[in-house]
């Protein structure tokens, strides 16, 4: 999958609305670890159900240690973390876009998204 660091302007593909990304994660830079507060991945499997941004075929995990373990969570919970995208508007007027893998990055890799991210996710999944 492309990396992007979190926060900065979204260029996956084109779209009329600015968004910051976050969680385009890669093996090959650090990111940051920690608990996920209470509900954020609930939260998001609930924002996963409707991915937009679904293009063909599928990504696989890189941070899991082998492509095995990565097939292993292309399909979790009823959900295809192997394509799309949640975009999140806030109350705050940012919108954000983050691969639908998100979930299985913070879920195993202990992936924690930036405090405002957070927030929104929360915000958006209970309006």
């Amino acid at each position: 999958m492309t990396y992007y660091e979190d926060l900065t302007p979204y260029s996956y593909s084109e779209t009329e609305e600015k968004y910051l990304n976050v969680g385009w994660l890669s093996p090959e830079h650090a990111y940051v670890q920690g608990d996920p507060s209470d509900n954020l991945i609930e939260s998001l499997k609930g924002l996963a159900r409707s991915p937009c941004n679904v293009f063909r075929g599928i990504h696989f995990c890189e941070l899991c240690p082998s492509f095995d373990a990565a097939q292993e969570y292309v399909h979790r919970d009823g959900l295809f973390l192997g394509s799309g995208e949640i975009r999140i508007h806030s109350s705050r007027g940012v919108n954000y876009a983050a691969p639908v893998m998100i979930v299985h990055y913070i879920e195993v890799h202990q992936y924690l998204p930036p405090e405002e991210f957070v927030r929104a996710a929360l915000e958006y999944s209970i309006t």
